[in-house]
């Protein structure tokens, strides 16, 4: 079973990032090499931080991942400094045919619209759904050698000032990232 690069973390900022990086980098931490099976999905949590290598030619794994994905729905993306942001979106459960109820037609007439009205099942009212927050760069080891990294981190709102920091991990308060090793791949992309 695959565990995260990082538990019980928040990311304030892309130093954070390029911390988890570098300690991935030296084998401090590890680095996701595939999809999360079934049980890691199930057993995301609030401050787990995955980071993952893109699917190339120079992937540290010769494989590495086309996309991250955990099984959840979310809305479109929200650009935040240099991450982007993702909010969970509620699905209803499954019934028994594993179908999701989609509306409820109720026999009564909205009077306002003039007909019937259809509800959507919603949320429990304990919900505390979860926000991605991604980050991605380019290592750059070399000028032939060009390999994207990402990091995906999880929290809930509920729990986010709950979290730890990177300044919390041992492995990573007094690490020293070199200056250039990393380089945001949105940097690259605005030029």
């Amino acid at each position: 079973m695959q565990v995260p690069s990082c538990t019980n973390v928040r990311i304030r900022s892309t130093a954070d990032v390029h911390k988890i990086f570098y300690a991935v980098y030296l084998g401090l931490l590890p680095m996701i090499t595939r999809r999360l099976d079934a049980k890691e999905r199930e057993a995301l949590s609030s401050g787990y931080c995955y980071a993952w290598e893109d699917r190339g030619p120079h992937a540290i794994t010769g494989i590495g991942i086309e996309r991250f994905t955990e099984g959840r729905h979310w809305s479109a993306s929200r650009v935040r400094d240099e991450f982007l942001f993702y909010y969970e979106k509620w699905e209803p459960p499954k019934n028994k045919t594993g179908e999701r109820a989609r509306s409820v037609t109720c026999s009564f007439i909205n009077h306002n619209r003039g007909s019937i009205q259809q509800l959507l099942p919603k949320p429990p009212r304990n919900w505390d759904p979860f926000v991605k927050q991604t980050y991605s760069v380019y290592l750059n080891e070399n000028e032939g050698n060009k390999r994207k990294w990402h990091l995906t981190a999880y929290f809930t709102q509920a729990t986010v000032d709950s979290l730890g920091t990177v300044d919390d991990i041992p492995v990573l308060k007094d690490l020293v990232v070199p200056e250039g090793l990393f380089k945001s791949s949105r940097r690259t992309k605005m030029r």
